[in-house]
Parts: structure tokens; sequence; C-alpha cells
């Protein structure tokens, strides 16, 4: 494991937290609409709860995020999370047995998943972070790519 990494939002399958929904793109959106309702006078002569939910989601993957790390985000009983920490790896692509069947069947979910796992082997955690960054400029959203799986 690549010394002082930050994994706050890497989840232990390999998917990149602000590449969902919940964590990039609707906190976004939540901020921007907020700024627009502001700017707008909102505050004087609008709903104060939405304006206060807004505010309340633009903090989803706020300073207190902890995420699939801290067990917040995601299937509580989550057997990827569980069998991570019991073999003492930070993330799945860095076990031997990767892929596992765990890992193959949230594939068939998150189409890109194995493929960025095998890209995480390739050039290192550091770089692949840095990677998923610049993939959060492009405003790719893993729910545009999201599959339902029947397994």
């Amino acid at each position: 494991m690549e010394d002082s990494i930050d994994l706050t939002y890497v989840t232990y399958c390999g998917l990149y937290c602000k590449l969902c929904a919940q964590a990039g793109r609707i906190p976004r959106q939540a901020a921007e609409l907020a700024d627009s309702l502001v700017k707008e006078g909102w505050e004087y002569w609008g709903d104060k709860e939405l304006l206060s939910r807004l505010r309340e989601l633009t903090g989803a993957a706020g300073p207190d995020f902890t995420g699939c790390r801290g067990g917040k985000c995601g299937y509580p009983g989550c057997h990827i999370r569980k069998c991570a920490r019991e073999r003492g790896v930070e993330v799945c692509s860095s076990c031997e047995d990767y892929p596992c069947d765990h890992v193959k069947a949230l594939g068939k979910v998150y189409p890109t998943l194995i493929a960025d796992g095998t890209r995480q082997r390739e050039i290192g955690l550091a770089k692949w972070i840095e990677e998923q960054e610049e993939r959060c400029k492009t405003g790719f959203c893993y729910a545009d790519i999201r599959r339902q799986y029947e397994g």
C-alpha cells in the first residue's frame, strides 16, 4: 500500500465516492440551486425549509464524510467491506483473489468496476485517485451507467 494516500473517497471494492450521485453530483447540484435561490432573494420570500434542505445536501460529501470506510454509505452488511477488512486490504484490487465472485457480481451493476480495479493495479492507487478526480470534472457519474443486477 502506498504511504499517505487519502482513501476517504475510495471504497473497498474500488468505486470512487465522488463519482456517485449521492456524494458527487447531488451535492454540486444542490449547491448550485441554493446559490441561485439566494441570488434571486429566495431567503426573503421563499420556503426556508427548501433552502435549508439544499444546504444539508451540499454537505453530503463534506468534511465529515466517512463513506464506505466509515460504514455510513452503501449496504451496512456489505460482504466486500467485511472481506477486505478481514484480509487487511485497503482496496480489493490489491487482493490476490481479485476479482472475486463478490466483485464480479458488483461489476454487473457497475460496469467500469473491474476495469478500474485493473487500472489501479497497473498505475498505483495514488495515480488512479488523480484520474478519478479528473473523471469527476467531466461530469461522469455511476448513476448514468449503473445497471440493475438480478443475480
